[in-house]
């Protein structure tokens, strides 16, 4: 065991302070760290180090010999010497425990004699606080004993203002005796107090019974009445709920005799006389009755809710044994919304503002909206097939008006007059059906717009595309743009608009994106049918030519005829639809549809003509240059002064339209030598496909017996070419059944994805190996024959230019 004695630092502390150490060293919590850091402050202090060092071997010696002297000094202290300094220490101890047990015996001596003085005083307060109550007590019991033997005689002689005064006072007092129930004298008072209280009940009643007669008429004096309801209010709820009910009834009683539900006079049609009677009835309560009742009873208004209730069950039985019309259902709901809104604006308006907050209390138990109504919510189909049936005509209709708004128009006409006329109806509905009903019947109101949105969508935007080409479907076809346009945007608002007015139950059930879908989808198809009419407009030149003999022309003249005629009807047509489209985005659409699909029909047709010479392949050419300038030309065709031509736009054209001129000049090639025309393949087309290749020397008009040697000359020398194609796709084939497709969006995105994958696959060797035929090209201009002559000349040089390099490429080659 360790003979260490440990002391508590709190006996260390006074034990230094006892002592008055100062030093640092001697304290309990003596931290090394900061005593040095304190004498040596910087650097500069570590010069005294040697100095400070001494002190503390000085202080050290110090303390050692100061130990070793008490030490010896303890030692040589004999036993006898020790025990009888313990035996000191004891003693003081127990002297020190005597004179506390002194000191408490006197404090409690002291606290006895306090209690003895001054028990008289609390014995004299208690005294006079039992006597300030029981004299309290007794003025009051004098007081209730006096206010009840009044009461008895007020009560028994039917004075109702005295007997209610005295009975709230008696009833007050008798809240300071609720203890003193066991005291028979108490206990005998409150029997009196009891009886005299179902007395003056059954006396008021008797007074409210006689005081109408059968038909609610007053037959007594006002004053003895309103006394008499005040007695009433006094006596407590029960009482007063007795009296209302009594007289409700009895205003109404006549009322309930005449508008029995079986009368003609309680059908549907007849419900502004039920609203009528009530206002008659509340006009006799408010002229002759309005000073016997209370103004906090509201009896009034109790009249009101209880005439709506019986009305309401009225009603329902009416409408249960005979289902009624539509416009007889919607005006019986008019005026009863009418009426209910009235009754809550009366009773949420007090005029007497002393009684504004009591009389708030009770009105606020009054709801009469929707009180009468809901029972015509069941029944509020009939108003939604109705319009349903009326928007359906509407929509049948619209065809008729639509063309007879075309004729009449000035130019002015940008959208179908009839999607504003149904927008318009249906704002109109919205706003009617919504003070209805806002909850079943405005959902399924927005079921039956949807509906017809994709019937109008369907039946007028898209059917009216069915029309025979000519200028007459591109202005409808751009007016249907417009339109579906128009609706796709005025939906969104409608929806929003629904969701604002419906209950809260049915907001995430309404969703119109369907709808818009559908409509965006229409302006899709507008475009593809525009698109496919045009197409329709040229296939007679088209046809011509291939019927042309390409490969017996023998000199290069002016452009094809039958260029001539697509570039007037394209010119005449596109600018009727470009120039009635709203949105130019739709429009540049329509050009890059256009330009793919034409670019590729006209491919498609170059491959169907049977054989081309070198001369042919050249007049072409002049052709094609044709075709790129008419195209150009396009999106200048719409109603926006200085269009600049988009740069996306014209790279669909020139990718078109090098894919054509690269066939031409292929086929311009001589076959003579074979190297040579072989050559002149891999630079041009850049692939090692034998399809191709085969198809290129039938279109040039080889023979299939001469085929082998090229073949064979083609196979030997695609291994000196390491960066060709397996397929450039620069034949398309499968695109020749799919242009005459019937089927538009199919066939437009068909055709437009396979031409984009085959404009994407033309090589960049391909566009630096084929000279710019119109390098004077960058925005479209006003196409002109003349215009053409001056190029043909150009485009003459350029051919044999392009003879010359390509022979030049062939020697060096060799």
């Amino acid at each position: 065991m360790s003979n260490t004695v440990e002391i508590s630092p709190e006996l260390e502390t006074q034990a230094l302070s006892i002592l008055k150490a100062k030093s640092p060293l001697d304290s309990p919590d003596f931290n090394p760290i900061e005593y040095l850091n304190k004498l040596f402050v910087n650097e500069q202090s570590l010069s005294s180090i040697d100095t400070v060092l001494t002190k503390l071997d000085a202080k050290l010696k110090e303390t050692s010999g100061e130990a070793e002297r008490l030490t010896d000094a303890q030692s040589t202290k004999g036993a006898y010497e020790g025990t009888r300094d313990l035996n000191r220490a004891k003693e003081a101890i127990q002297e020190l425990f005597k004179k506390i047990q002194d000191i408490k015996a006197k404090a409690t001596q002291s606290e006895s004699m306090v209690q003895n003085i001054t028990h008289d005083v609390k014995s004299l307060d208690y005294a006079k606080k039992h006597l300030t109550a029981s004299v309290t007590v007794l003025k009051r019991l004098q007081m209730l004993v006096t206010a009840v033997d009044q009461l008895e005689t007020v009560s028994n002689n039917k004075q109702y203002k005295e007997s209610a005064q005295l009975l709230q006072a008696v009833i007050q007092l008798m809240q300071h005796f609720k203890s003193f129930k066991a005291v028979p004298q108490i206990s005998h008072l409150s029997d009196r107090i009891n009886n005299v209280q179902r007395q003056l009940e059954t006396f008021v009643l008797r007074e409210l019974e006689y005081g109408f007669n059968i038909e609610g008429g007053l037959m007594t004096q006002n004053g003895v009445l309103h006394d008499a309801c005040l007695t009433a209010s006094v006596l407590g709820e029960d009482t007063k709920e007795k009296i209302i009910k009594r007289y409700v009834d009895l205003q109404l009683v006549n009322y309930r005799q005449i508008f029995r539900p079986m009368e003609e006079v309680s059908q549907v049609e007849q419900i502004s006389r039920r609203y009528a009677f009530l206002k008659r009835i509340l006009k006799s309560c408010d002229e002759e009755h309005a000073n016997i009742f209370p103004a906090e009873w509201a009896v009034s208004g109790r009249i009101c809710e209880r005439f709506c209730d019986f009305t309401r069950s009225d009603l329902e039985q009416v409408m249960k044994n005979n289902t009624p019309d539509v416009k007889g259902l919607l005006k019986a709901l008019q005026l009863t919304i009418e009426f209910e809104g009235q009754l809550s604006k009366k009773y949420d308006k007090v005029g007497d503002e002393m009684l504004l907050f009591q009389i708030r209390v009770l009105t606020n138990m009054f709801h009469f909206e929707k009180r009468i109504s809901a029972v015509f919510q069941p029944y509020l189909y009939l108003y939604i097939d109705t319009e349903d049936a009326t928007i359906a005509s509407m929509i049948d209709s619209y065809t008729e008006s639509d063309t007879h708004a075309d004729v009449e128009d000035d130019g002015s006409m940008v959208v179908l007059p009839s999607s504003t006329d149904l927008f318009y109806f249906y704002r109109e509905t919205l706003d009617q059906c919504a003070k209805f009903s806002k909850g079943q019947a405005l959902f399924e109101l927005s079921q039956v717009f949807a509906k017809h949105l994709i019937s109008y969508c369907n039946t007028i935007i898209l059917g009216g595309l069915k029309k025979p080409v000519g200028p007459e479907h591109f202005r409808f076809s751009s007016l249907a743009l417009n339109t579906a346009d128009y609706c796709c945007i005025t939906t969104s608002q409608l929806e929003e608009k629904l969701k604002e007015e419906v209950e809260e139950i049915y907001t995430t059930k309404i969703d119109l994106e369907r709808i818009r879908n559908s409509f965006m989808s229409a302006i899709s198809m507008c475009i593809d049918a525009t698109i496919r009419c045009l197409e329709q407009s040229f296939d007679s030149q088209f046809s011509q030519m291939t019927r042309i003999s390409w490969s017996t022309i023998d000199t290069v003249g002016d452009q094809s005829d039958f260029i001539t005629q697509i570039q007037d009807r394209i010119k005449r047509y596109i600018t009727v639809f470009g120039r009635n489209i709203a949105n130019r985005r739709y429009f540049r659409t329509f050009c890059d549809r256009f330009a793919e699909i034409f670019i590729t029909k006209y491919l498609v047709n170059i491959f169907k003509c049977k054989t081309i010479s070198e001369i042919g392949a050249e007049q072409l050419l002049l052709d094609t240059h044709a075709i790129k300038t008419m195209l150009m030309d396009i999106p200048s065709m719409s109603n926006e002064p200085n269009t600049t031509v988009p740069n996306s736009y014209i790279r669909i054209v020139n990718k078109g339209v090098n894919k054509a001129e690269v066939v031409l000049k292929t086929v311009m090639s001589p076959i003579e030598p074979p190297e040579g025309f072989v050559e002149n393949y891999l630079l041009l087309i850049g692939d090692k496909n034998t399809a191709n290749f085969t198809r290129l020397l039938e279109l040039k008009g080889i023979k299939k017996a001469e085929h082998p040697p090229l073949l064979e000359v083609f196979q030997k020398r695609i291994v000196h070419h390491d960066k060709l194609l397996d397929n450039s796709h620069i034949i398309p084939s499968d695109m020749a059944s799919t242009v005459n497709n019937n089927n538009i969006p199919n066939a437009i995105t068909s055709i437009a994805s396979s031409a984009a994958s085959n404009f994407n696959t033309t090589t960049s060797t391909i566009r630096a190996n084929i000279p710019n035929l119109s390098p004077g090209i960058n925005s479209p201009t006003e196409g002109t024959r003349g215009r053409l002559n001056e190029n043909f000349r150009k485009l003459v040089l350029t051919g044999m230019a392009f003879r010359k390099d390509l022979q030049d490429r062939r020697d060096h080659t060799q």
